[in-house]
């Protein structure tokens, strides 16, 4: 079960190991069945095959065994999060923000109207008019 907003899963619960020994035999399953389709039907990969059966069996008869591999697995889980957050987000600065920036820069948008101007008494701007009949409020979009 899920813990509040830091997103720890309860590790001794049975339950949950039982669902990850089940999920990862169906996993493991099918990427052995990938990895058969892939090589044209020719060789069975057994292995593939018995560690998902091993999850299996265990998920459904002796889910316990499964907390050590549920506790390292959660454990790379979160690992492999930090760093795909950071790459993710440093991709999307990069790759949108940055060019868009040099993009307005270029042009000369100034969306904000940040730019100084000495000759301006103040910089306040009119608001836009509001509707004074009730019913305009109901239905907004």
């Amino acid at each position: 079960m899920l813990l509040g907003n830091s997103m720890k899963l309860d590790n001794s619960s049975r339950t949950e190991q039982r669902k990850f020994g089940i999920l990862m035999a169906v996993c493991i399953g099918l990427i052995g069945l990938y990895r058969w389709w892939k090589h044209g039907f020719v060789e069975l990969p057994t292995y593939f095959f018995a560690v998902a059966a091993v999850f299996l069996v265990l998920g459904l008869i002796a889910p316990p065994v499964l907390r050590p591999v549920l506790i390292v697995w959660m454990k790379f889980a979160e690992a492999l999060n930090w760093v795909m957050t950071r790459i993710l987000l440093t991709l999307a600065f990069v790759i949108l923000i940055i060019p868009v920036r040099v993009i307005m820069k270029i042009v000369g948008h100034d969306p904000l109207n940040r730019a100084w101007d000495p000759t301006a008494a103040t910089y306040w701007e009119e608001p836009e008019d509001q509707p004074k009949e009730f019913e305009r409020y109901l239905d907004q979009f």
